[in-house]
């Protein structure tokens, strides 16, 4: 079974500095995929790549067995590949709702898809349902996060990409989020985690890449990972 998205030996560059150095990494269609690291290790570059935020200087990447290298953001939003930014990045002087919207830009002309999108979000988040005309900018951290994640599900992912979803927040949030994490899994949408809380990350993941200065340096199941001396003393606080 090829996989779902496909990176080989990829390398991305901000000017004269290499951020990533021949990357190589596999996603299965249904899997929890995490990659850990410390700041500055390339993973946010690596998820900027995936979704050509950043054009990779040489490598390529697949989607289905296809090439997506060279195709603008907005066709790779097309495809089903979402990236849920580090920082949220919602549109604090907008409701909720029109967050929401926005995240079903691609699928803006079918109102009746957009509206169903709509509540199958505040099912999932009932609390933003609450909040729905609030300005986005108001809400809590962790409401602000709901939105983030909804807003991406709205634009219908085969892959979700979510980029340190428990930054900032408080223990309990940080339960719920990934509670709903592993639920948006189970409803069929593959995802790749960067996640700094990373024994929450190997808990929900299948797999997992650990990446230090733009190399991945290690790759196996999170069972695996969990146990590894490296990964126990530098990532998992022991």
């Amino acid at each position: 079974m090829k996989p779902l998205l496909k990176l080989s030996d990829v390398n991305s560059y901000y000017g004269k500095i290499r951020a990533l150095n021949d990357i190589n990494l596999e996603i299965n269609k249904g899997e929890i995929v995490t990659l850990l690291g410390s700041n500055g290790a390339g993973k946010s570059t690596t998820l900027k790549t995936i979704s050509s935020i950043i054009r990779p200087k040489s490598g390529e990447i697949e989607w289905n067995g296809q090439s997506i290298v060279g195709l603008p953001p907005h066709k790779i939003v097309e495809l089903g590949i979402i990236h849920v930014p580090e920082g949220r990045r919602i549109f604090g002087g907008l409701t909720v709702t029109e967050n929401l919207e926005l995240g079903a830009y691609v699928f803006r002309k079918n109102k009746k898809w957009v509206k169903e999108g709509i509540e199958r979000s505040f099912d999932l988040f009932p609390r933003l349902k609450e909040r729905s005309k609030q300005l986005a900018g108001t809400l809590s951290g962790g409401e602000q996060q709901m939105v983030a994640i909804s807003r991406g599900l709205m634009g219908d992912p085969k892959l979700l990409m979510l980029d340190e979803p428990s930054m900032g927040l408080a223990p309990i949030i940080v339960q719920e989020i990934m509670k709903i994490i592993q639920e948006i899994n189970k409803q069929g949408t593959t995802i790749l985690l960067i996640e700094q809380n990373a024994k929450a990350a190997l808990r929900l993941a299948n797999r997992g890449y650990l990446i230090e200065i733009g190399n991945i340096i290690m790759s196996d199941t999170a069972d695996v990972l969990r146990e590894d001396d490296k990964i126990i003393k530098a990532y998992l606080g022991v």
